[in-house]
């Protein structure tokens, strides 16, 4: 062999190396930061709900459901606060167990579909630095759950493309398509949501398997019979185990999302991603947010994404995979077949979206319900950009693939934060809020504590004063003229120990018995101390509050 030759090969193999040490350390730097927020990062509004309402009482709480239930999270939740004891670490626990999975197989599917080059860096870079997907690693919720085994049951049908069409007698066949059904149900079950990339998944993948659309008709058939038996029996059976006490609960009406139009979606949709450390919470302009200037740059930027960006991303997978359809290399390789499965599946899950919308009268959906379109299209995006330098090659081609994944890489690296949900920006002073009425609660010397307001704080303090044990503290009120609900028995402001409350719900209150003992102003939240003629113990008998 020439010294030329082991100069290219040994290159070769360093530069291989050195792309992959690049993203094990992104997917390392990922789950430290994840780890990391759910030891430290106070307790957000949602995941304090999980815990109040599902998981602080007996298995009755486990089962009941509404859309904040996330089945799977909650059933993997119970056990571990169970028994280490409630902390936002023990209940984000579970979300990092799906972080690793998701990291884990977001590394070998992205090995799998790009080789060990630039693009496999750049894969796994977006797919595990998205600001999103970032966010929901640490968050005691369903999403990442349901994207490790949404990524999971996806590698797995990657693998059984590999060896042509389905073959009713090929053992690893039929083994593979029961393995991704059952981890693509246990994806449905983590968070609802997920069932529309689930059914285009399905869809897509079977087409595949069995020759075209055209075979899924079929419905004498024994080959179908036989992918049917393997693939949706027993992914069905699983599901179906797991979720038929919180089925029969679902109601219409409990996914209503304020969002009517495809225009305010693709807004939330692009700030939560692309403009996520450039913008405020979007998430609802109520809770403190600052929405951009009207003419500003971020202003600008949102409108270029809603109607231009964002759209361009969607023609380019939709018109890229109609070509690579219609003019098919021969013989095919693992990555064509991969790009018609998975860009068929992201424009199927947006055309399912829209028929939702249309056809039932779904709302369309906020960022985080369809979290799995960052996945889809990222993966698709680049399989098809791919695909199509590998048919037309032009050098420009890859530049430009190039500097735009370098873009959003560098602009999601520059998103990551260890302070707050991005959605529940709020929150980042919950446990503050908390720790500030237990150390004046101390000083006063006070037992059986009243405290009410905002509806923002109700499920935090209540999570803090189990988390801490605060027997000293009664269940904090909801007494809020903003909003639509009050705590049943709930005081007049004045009556209550402490009056946690906003602009729109301030109570008025002045004088002497009054002490503003907390202001921020951010969310522009004040707590009052009040002052009430009530018999009081000796400070020594009050149950020592949290530090």
């Amino acid at each position: 062999m020439s010294p030329a030759v082991c100069y290219q090969r040994n290159s070769m193999k360093t530069s291989v190396l050195a792309w992959r040490v690049l993203a094990i350390g992104v997917m390392t730097l990922s789950f430290c930061i994840a780890v990391y927020r759910a030891k430290v990062q106070s307790i957000g509004h949602d995941e304090a709900e999980e815990y109040v309402w599902f998981l602080s009482s007996g298995a009755h709480g486990v089962l009941e459901y509404n859309p904040a239930n996330h089945v799977l999270f909650t059933l993997l939740a119970k056990p571990t606060v169970w028994v280490f004891g409630v902390s936002e670490f023990t209940l984000r626990a579970p979300s990092l167990v799906g972080a690793a999975l998701y990291l884990i197989v977001t590394y070998l599917l992205c090995r799998r579909l790009f080789g060990e080059g630039a693009l496999f860096f750049f894969s796994v870079a977006m797919l595990c630095l998205n600001p999103q997907i970032v966010d929901f690693m640490g968050a005691a919720r369903g999403y990442i759950l349901g994207l490790g085994f949404l990524l999971g049951g996806l590698y797995v049908l990657v693998r059984l493309a590999s060896r042509g069409k389905f073959g009713p007698d090929d053992k690893t066949w039929l083994w593979g398509c029961a393995v991704a059904s059952v981890l693509l149900a246990l994806s449905l079950v983590a968070n609802f949501s997920n069932v529309v990339p689930v059914a285009a998944l399905m869809l897509c993948f079977s087409a595949f398997a069995l020759g075209g659309f055209a075979a899924l008709a079929k419905l004498r058939d024994h080959t179908l019979h036989t992918f049917a038996r393997f693939f949706v029996a027993p992914g069905v059976v699983v599901g179906f185990c797991l979720l038929w006490p919180y089925l029969i609960q679902v109601r219409f009406g409990q996914y209503k999302m304020n969002m009517d139009r495809g225009s305010d979606s693709l807004r939330d949709v692009f700030t939560s991603s692309f403009l996520y450390k450039w913008t405020d919470d979007m998430y609802a302009h109520s809770l403190g947010a600052v929405a951009p200037l009207p003419g500003s740059w971020q202003q600008l930027t949102i409108n270029l994404g809603i109607y231009i960006l964002l759209p361009c991303l969607f023609l380019f997978v939709l018109v890229g995979l109609i070509l690579l359809s219609r003019v098919r290399s021969e013989p095919e390789t693992i990555y064509s077949i991969s790009c018609r499965i998975i860009a068929g599946a992201a424009v199927t899950s947006v055309a399912l979206i829209v028929l939702l919308h249309v056809l039932a009268g779904l709302d369309y959906p906020l960022s985080r319900y369809c979290l799995y379109l960052v996945p889809l299209f990222t993966l698709s995006g680049l399989l098809v950009g791919q695909e199509l330098s590998r048919r037309f090659p032009r050098p420009y081609f890859k530049m430009v693939g190039f500097l735009v994944c370098a873009l959003v890489t560098c602009d999601y690296g520059l998103s990551l934060q260890t302070t707050r949900f991005r959605y529940n920006a709020y929150d980042v002073i919950s446990r503050t809020l908390f720790q500030t009425i237990a150390s004046d609660a101390q000083a006063r010397g006070l037992v059986n504590v009243r405290a009410g307001g905002t509806w923002w704080y109700d499920p935090e303090l209540n999570f803090y004063r189990r988390r801490y044990k605060a027997d000293w503290m009664k269940p904090y009120d909801v007494k809020d003229r903003s909003y639509f609900w009050e705590s049943p028995n709930a005081l007049e402001p004045g009556e209550y120990d402490y009056y946690v409350f906003t602009p729109e719900n301030d109570p008025g209150l002045a004088g002497a018995r009054t002490r503003t003992i907390f202001q921020d102003r951010t969310t522009r939240l004040t707590v009052l101390a009040i002052e009430n003629p009530r018999p009081r113990t000796s400070p020594g008998t009050a149950t020592k509050p949290v530090r």
